[in-house]
């Protein structure tokens, strides 16, 4: 009966372990465009010819808490758009209006109310040829 007792404790334990894994960011991209609030694609290099990138988050698990897409180019933070994470599951996106003299490594960071960074991605944006 004590093993039968020890077996049930450990499955509960591992389901809200399991329950509580995927809290957080679940995806993220960078696209062209957002329709029905998904990417239509992702990008991981883009030319001058655009000038135009959106950062797409889906969030899990966070629901009341507030989160920013923190967007930084040559180690220099050049936005943050904050957003309130609103139900249990919560996509949301930011964009940035790009120079063509701002080519480079692009970055941007999701970051939870504590200053946490819980997830990053990056993009090349480079001189069209």
């Amino acid at each position: 009966m004590r093993n039968l007792k020890l077996l049930l404790v450990s499955v509960l334990l591992m389901i809200g372990f399991s329950a509580n894994a995927d809290d957080g960011v679940t995806r993220s991209a960078f696209t062209s465009a957002i329709e029905e609030k998904e990417p239509v694609d992702q990008i991981k290099e883009l030319t001058t010819d655009s000038s135009k990138i959106y950062f797409f988050t889906e969030i899990t698990g966070m629901d009341g808490l507030t989160m920013i897409h923190r967007w930084e180019y040559n180690d220099k933070v050049m936005a943050e758009v904050s957003f309130a994470v609103k139900a249990n599951r919560w996509r949301v996106w930011s964009s940035k209006n790009l120079m063509p003299a701002w080519t480079g490594e692009w970055q941007v960071s999701v970051v939870d109310e504590g200053g946490n960074v819980l997830a990053t991605e990056s993009f090349t944006y480079k001189k069209a040829e």
